[in-house]
């Protein structure tokens, strides 16, 4: 195979010499048609890239801010409450205020116990009675345990008591909402 590649002529890769051309780029000649090797057009010959302008100071317009539009709302109105479910509801909210009730009454006992105030007021009474055959004994009144069963009492009622009164008022609301409308709630989607 003999091959010459001469300047300003592609090359087997498309691309065209403009100076002398390298000792080892080479074009076969040899290969027609008739021996079954196909022929491959010459590409065409592509000018060198002129030299790049200077650039140019850019001055940006600039743009608009984007317009906000007008948050979308939405009007819904409760029409009816299941009985059941604002009972469970309640009962767990219930029960949650229970347990702060109990704690908070075992904390301000503590209090006043070490602090003396349940002595001082035993002290106190004692002296406005007088010591008769009429006692009063107000620490024993006073006694953890009788105060924090008094208070679970109490807790256990306020946890019925809700419960029931909440699904009481469910069944009301469901029975006013035909002449009040329901409530109205707007829901919107702006932050």
């Amino acid at each position: 195979m003999s091959s010459t590649v001469t300047p300003g002529q592609p090359t087997p890769i498309g691309r065209s010499l403009t100076g002398a051309p390298d000792a080892g780029t080479v074009r076969p000649t040899d290969a027609t048609p008739a021996q079954g090797l196909p022929v491959i057009p010459p590409a065409p010959v592509l000018a060198p890239d002129p030299a790049p302008a200077p650039p140019e100071a850019v001055v940006e317009s600039p743009e608009p801010p984007p317009r906000r539009r007008a948050p979308r709302r939405a009007r819904l109105y409760v029409y009816r409450v299941d009985a059941w479910s604002v009972m469970k509801v309640a009962f767990m909210l219930a029960v949650a205020l229970g347990v702060v009730i109990v704690s908070a009454v075992a904390a301000l006992w503590w209090l006043l116990d070490y602090s003396g105030v349940i002595a001082s007021l035993a002290r106190n009474i004692d002296e406005v009675i007088g010591s008769g055959t009429t006692t009063f004994d107000l620490e024993a009144v006073l006694a953890f345990d009788r105060v924090m069963g008094v208070t679970v009492v109490v807790a256990a009622l306020e946890v019925a008591l809700v419960s029931i009164l909440a699904g009481l008022f469910a069944v009301l609301y469901n029975l006013t909402v035909g002449i009040t409308g329901g409530i109205e709630a707007t829901f919107t989607d702006a932050v």
